[in-house]
Order: structure tokens, then sequence, then C-alpha cells
């Protein structure tokens, strides 16, 4: 995502949780500039936005698609486990646009792109705590869809099917029979640019999917 919207123009702030990892990433970016930084923590979404303040001084497009996933049973979770995935991808996506959102009422609008998962939609076996924020972030993108939408801010979100390193982690009994139905990372990614650009401006509160042909979301 972040190399394609740089090519079409925009300018890009990566975020990592390792800050040698961001700026790693966007070195390899025309105009990107990469900030370290935990999205569960909040001094650390604070002053990631402050950053970009100072840079650019506004924030059109914000992509929350920070997210960790832990396997365990519904009886194997553990309170730190359930903490740890709530915090990084429920919560923080909350902080974050939270602290945006007035960049963006200011500016008299921008778009808010939300990365969901099938397992916030339809469940996982195994994953109460990633299905429970994933479903979370779907709650709050229809809330947010109708909040905002008088300032001129739209709220999508998106439900890729893709091979990414997240999925490469899964034992190969979850993984195998879902490489048929998972996209290349690069053809989600024209799809999340689609609906951040103004080809997309009359769309508002709804759930994308994007997959291999023939999958699901």
């Amino acid at each position: 995502m972040a190399e394609l919207f740089a090519a079409e123009g925009a300018r890009v702030v990566v975020n990592g949780r390792r800050h040698e990892d961001a700026v790693a990433v966007a070195a390899e970016i025309p105009g990107a500039i990469g900030v370290g930084g935990d999205l569960s923590d909040l001094d650390s979404i604070n002053a990631l936005v402050e950053r970009v303040r100072e840079e650019w001084g506004r924030v059109d497009v914000l992509v929350n698609n920070a997210a960790i996933s832990r396997r365990s049973a519904v009886t194997r979770v553990t309170n730190e486990e359930w903490d740890e995935v709530i915090r990084v991808n429920l919560t923080g996506p909350m902080y974050l646009t939270r602290a945006v959102v007035p960049m963006m009422k200011a500016q008299g609008g921008g778009v808010i792109l939300n990365v969901i998962s099938g397992a916030g939609t339809h469940g996982t076996i195994g994953f109460s705590s990633y299905a429970a924020s994933k479903g979370g972030l779907v709650g709050l993108t229809m809330t947010w869809a109708q909040e905002l939408a008088p300032f001129g801010i739209r709220v999508n979100a998106l439900s890729p099917a893709a091979l990414t390193d997240m999925m490469r982690e899964l034992p190969s009994e979850l993984l195998d029979p879902m490489i048929g139905r998972l996209a290349d990372p690069a053809d989600v990614a024209a799809v999340a640019l689609a609906l951040v650009s103004d080809l997309s401006k009359l769309v508002n509160g709804q759930i994308i999917g994007a997959g291999a042909p023939g999958g699901r979301g």
C-alpha cells in the first residue's frame, strides 16, 4: 500500500513498532518518512501524529492496518494475550483515529480505511482475541462513517484475503486450504488505493472484500 500510494503522488508515513524497520522501509519509497512506535501505546501514537503535523500539517488518508494475531482455543486464551491483541488491533486504531480526525475536520475532509479480516465477520476457530478485535473494528467503521460524514470524512473497511507475512505464520493445516483463494498483497493494495481516492467518493460505511477470484475476504 505504501509503495502504491507513493507512486500515485501521496506523501507516505510508514509506521512500525521498530523505528529502524520503519525507516528502512521508508527509505525504499520516494518521499516517504518512517516513524517507529507501538500503536498500543498512547504516547507513541501522539508522537507519530505530532511528527506528521510538523512535516506536512495535514492528514488526508489514514490506513489502520497494524495488527497482531494469537492462536488459542477459548479455554486457553490468557488475560495477557487478550489484552495485547485488543490493545494493538482495536484500541490502537481508536486512539490513532481520534488523534487525526481534528486535522481532517479542520482541512474539510479525509478518508479512513480500516483493514479488517474475515475473522471479524465470519469467525475463525482458535482466534477468539483476533476475531473480537477485527469485529470491533467493523463496529467502529460503521459508527465513524455516520459520525464523520457531515465533516466530509469517509470511513470504510477493507477485508483482504492475501498471502501476507502474518498469514505465512499460520500452521500448514490452516494455511494450505486457503492458498488458492489468497491474493497477492499488491492486488489488495490496488483496491485500497481505489477506496481512498476520489474514485470512491460516494462509498462510505462499507466493507469491501479483496481476495483471489472465488475467494472470501
